[in-house]
C-alpha cells in the first residue's frame, strides 16, 4: 500500500513538475502547437500501432469520450457548476457525489480491490477444505450459464459464468463414477416452449461434449437462486444419492462462501443430524492470490481510468455483500463455514 501511494505521488510530483516548466519557458501557442502535435501523433500511432504499450495506454485516455460511461461522465462534469459555487457548496450538491460515486467504482483499481477481499476469503475456505477422495457428488450451480440455440446462434453458448462447467466436467474426469447435480432453472428471459425453457437441458448437452456421460447428470430444477438450489439438492440427495457423507460444491469464487454456508446450513438434517461435509471448488477468480511470486501489477494510468467492464465487477462484488446480509437475516447462512 504504502509503494502505491509513493508511486502515485512520484507521478503527480513528477507530472506537475514537466508542466510548471513548459509553462515556464515555452510560449503558450507553441506549448498549445505540441500538445495538439502530440494529440495527433498518439492517434495516428494508435491507427498504425495500437499494440504499443504507450500508445495503448494513452488511448485508453483519448477514448473515454467515445464510451457510454465516459460519455456520462463528462456530460455530468460539463454542466456541473464548479464557478459558480463554494467549496461547502460543491460538496452539499448531489451530481458532485454521483460523479466522484461514478469515478471511484468504475475504476478498475476499485473493481480489483473488492474483489479481491472476497476471493481472500474464499481462497483460505477452499485451502482448509479436505481433498477430494473418491468419486462424490459434484453439484454445478448452473443458473445463467449458457445460452440456447436460437437463430442466429447455431449452437448451445457459455456465458461470462459458464467456466464452471468446464471445471466440473474436470473434476468428473478426475473422478470417474461421480454424480454431476446440476441445479438450474426455467429461462424467463427467452420465448421458449416446452423443455427448451429448462437450461438443464443444454447444460447437459455441454457436459456430454465435455466428457460426462449423460446418465451421470442428475437434475435439479427450479434452482433460480442458490436458497433454492439448496432446498432443491436436499431432496435429490435424499431420495436418489441417500448416505450421501460429502459434496463438492462447485461456483464462481465471489458467491463461493454463501453457497457452501448455505449449503451447509440447508443440508445440515440429513444423516440424522449430521449433515453433510460441503467441499468448495470455485472457478471464476478476478484476482491473484500470491503464489508462486505471481501477482498483480497497479498499472497507472490505466487502473485508474474509469471502464464498464470494472463497473460492472464493483456493482457484482457490492451486490453480493447485500445478498450476504440478506441470507443471514432469513437465518439460510450457516455458523460452521
Amino acid at each position: 500500500m504504502y509503494e502505491l501511494l509513493t508511486q502515485v505521488l512520484l507521478w503527480l510530483l513528477i507530472g506537475y513538475v514537466a508542466w510548471f516548466v513548459l509553462k515556464q519557458f515555452i510560449p503558450e501557442k507553441v506549448y498549445t502547437f505540441l500538445g495538439f502535435a502530440l494529440l495527433v501523433a498518439l492517434i495516428v500511432l494508435a491507427f498504425f500501432r495500437p499494440d504499443q504499450d504507450v500508445v495503448s495506454e494513452a488511448w485508453s485516455i483519448l477514448s473515454l469520450p467515445f464510451r457510454p460511461l465516459g460519455f456520462a461522465l463528462l456530460l455530468l462534469l460539463s454542466v456541473f457548476p464548479f464557478k459558480e459555487m463554494t467549496q461547502w457548496k460543491v460538496l452539499q450538491n448531489r451530481v458532485f457525489w454521483a460523479i466522484l460515486l461514478l469515478l471511484l467504482t468504475s475504476a478498475p483499481a476499485t473493481a480489483y480491490w473488492f474483489n479481491e477481499q472476497a476471493e481472500q476469503e474464499v481462497t483460505a475456505l477452499i485451502r482448509s477444505a479436505p481433498a477430494i477422495n473418491g468419486p462424490l457428488p459434484i453439484v454445478l450451480l448452473a443458473q445463467d450459464t449458457t445460452r440456447p440455440r436460437i437463430a442466429p446462434r447455431q449452437d448451445i453458448e457459455l456465458t461470462e459464468r459458464g467456466d464452471r462447467l468446464r471445471y466440473a466436467a474436470r473434476l468428473y474426469r478426475e473422478q470417474p463414477g461421480s454424480s454431476v447435480i446440476v441445479a438450474a432453472a426455467r429461462r424467463t428471459n427467452v420465448s421458449l416452449e416446452g423443455e427448451r425453457r429448462e437450461e438443464v437441458n443444454d447444460v447437459r448437452t455441454l457436459l456430454g461434449t465435455f466428457g460426462v456421460p449423460p446418465e451421470r447428470v442428475i437434475e435439479a430444477r427450479r434452482s433460480s437462486t442458490i436458497h433454492d438450489s439448496a432446498v432443491a439438492v436436499e431432496k435429490v440427495i435424499s431420495e436418489q444419492i441417500p448416505g450421501t457423507q460429502e459434496l463438492v460444491l462447485v461456483t464462481s469464487a465471489l458467491e463461493m462462501h454463501r453457497a457452501a454456508s448455505t449449503f451447509t446450513q440447508e443440508l445440515q438434517q440429513l444423516n440424522n443430524g449430521n449433515g453433510i461435509k460441503i467441499i468448495p471448488r470455485a472457478t471464476g477468480f478476478v484476482s491473484i492470490q500470491e503464489e508462486d511470486g505471481a501477482r498483480r501489477r497497479f498499472r497507472l494510468p490505466k487502473d485508474l481510468i474509469p471502464s464498464e467492464h470494472a463497473l460492472y465487477l464493483t456493482s457484482l462484488a457490492i451486490q453480493e455483500q447485500f445478498l450476504s446480509v440478506y441470507y443471514f437475516l432469513r437465518g439460510w447462512l450457516s455458523s460452521v463455514v
